[in-house]
């Protein structure tokens, strides 16, 4: 008998163990993703990040394994998040679409991170560039954190400088040194009365007023901002530069062939002009550099920064596993490090975005004179970042503005008077 029990004993307890162990250990987690770019570039490697990534977390943590649908495209992501979210189906870690994130933050369907961050968390705020950290802040809590990062810089026609026997422009430029080297590079080469070449093309008058210190709407979307004296100064100083080309509308395609100095361009959208091996795609007989955006009179360099978003369902059932994947994501370093290499976004971490790496990672060579990226200046322009609103009827209320505020400036109309009057327009449109 004693034989008898000390048999079942040895078979019966190590198969309740390992089937306990099984049942603790089969976990999968949902991730929402989507392919292709967040900024509208060219992206064939989307899903081997995110492969990279869910792989290195699977193989930190046995048993658990993620599952994410594939072929979702960016254009179609929202809807689909949205009715995932509508039926009580949002992903364990997603993408947050960038209308929804307050609005999911407000209604409690993201999970609140501040007390899994602190005071024992391993991610820590000033890790991030300032803006990228905030762009996943509501009410003075974190909801989500930034995977990725765009930000807009000024590309420059190095050749074309060169012609004209014109330096870059330093880190610290500002409006008057643009509007200087503008009046210099616009030229009527020919003798033909049409103007050849130009300064600047896709210059745009928030890009003006961002760069003056200034603002448009609040966060919430309850205030303009189109009388305040740093957005007239930015209209005003628009209309100046716009004088210098007259009726000649100059383009990206113009910039392209040669005919223009500086345009700005997102991060994203700048890498094919000048990196391996985006840009052995496009046939440009010029030499390309970046600078930061000229300091307005009231301002400093300062750029727009995008992020895209993840959080964590707040419905979860395995919170400590979400966060961990979460954290993969968006603080490991090799993940985020990779994003230079197999995705045109940049990293928010100031580490990953140290000088030496970043240059190591995007230039394809040896020879420091012929480097497109000064030592510090993607961290410069993304600490100097400013965050546009993202409110629901931001994007309409744009639409608005930037009809009116363009025609300001074509007709030379004056600048204080015709913003008062778009400010009370605005308003009233807000406040209903």
């Amino acid at each position: 008998m004693n034989r008898i029990c000390f048999f079942l004993f040895c078979c019966i307890v190590p198969a309740f163990f390992f089937s306990g162990c099984k049942t603790k250990k089969n976990v999968t987690l949902e991730l929402g993703v989507f392919t292709g770019s967040n900024w509208g570039v060219a992206d064939s490697n989307s899903y081997f990040l995110i492969d990279k990534a869910v792989e290195k977390f699977e193989r930190t943590h046995p048993g658990v394994s993620v599952h994410y649908y594939s072929g979702i495209q960016k254009n179609d992501y929202e809807e689909w998040f949205s009715e995932q979210v509508l039926q009580g189906k949002m992903p364990d870690v997603a993408i947050i679409p960038d209308e929804q994130f307050t609005k999911l933050a407000s209604m409690g369907v993201l999970k609140n991170l501040t007390p899994l961050l602190y005071p024992n968390g391993k991610i820590k705020s000033w890790e991030y560039f300032p803006c990228a950290w905030s762009s996943g802040t509501y009410g003075e809590k974190q909801y989500a954190l930034p995977y990725q990062a765009d930000f807009m810089l000024m590309a420059v026609n190095k050749t074309l400088l060169d012609k004209h026997g014109i330096a870059m422009p330093g880190r610290n430029w500002t409006w008057d040194d643009f509007y200087s080297l503008c009046t210099k590079l616009t030229a009527d080469e020919n003798g033909d009365s049409v103007i050849d070449t130009a300064g600047v093309c896709n210059y745009t008058w928030q890009e003006a007023v961002y760069s003056n210190g200034g603002r448009i709407f609040n966060d919430d979307g309850r205030r303009a901002f189109f009388s305040d004296p740093k957005v007239i100064e930015a209209v005003r100083f628009m209309q100046r530069l716009s004088a210098l080309t007259g009726d000649t509308i100059f383009t990206r395609a113009d910039f392209d062939s040669g005919k223009v100095a500086f345009m700005p361009l997102s991060f994203t959208k700048y890498q094919p002009y000048v990196c391996y091996p985006y840009k052995i795609n496009k046939d440009l007989n010029y030499e390309w550099r970046c600078a930061t955006m000229p300091a307005g009179y009231s301002g400093n360099n300062i750029s727009e920064i995008d992020t895209l978003l993840m959080g964590i369902s707040s419905y979860t059932k395995h919170e400590k596993l979400a966060y961990d994947l979460l954290e993969t994501f968006t603080h490991d370093t090799e993940i985020q490090a990779n994003l230079f290499q197999l995705q045109q976004g940049a990293s928010a971490l100031r580490i990953v975005s140290a000088p030496d790496e970043v240059i190591n990672i995007l230039e394809d060579t040896s020879d420091k004179n012929d480097r497109q990226y000064s030592g510090g200046l993607l961290a410069d322009i993304m600490v100097k970042g400013i965050l546009p609103p993202k409110f629901h009827d931001y994007a309409d209320d744009m639409v608005l503005a930037d009809s009116a505020i363009n025609k300001i400036i074509i007709d030379k109309k004056d600048a204080e008077n015709s913003l008062k009057v778009l400010q009370r327009t605005l308003q009233v449109r807000m406040e209903k």
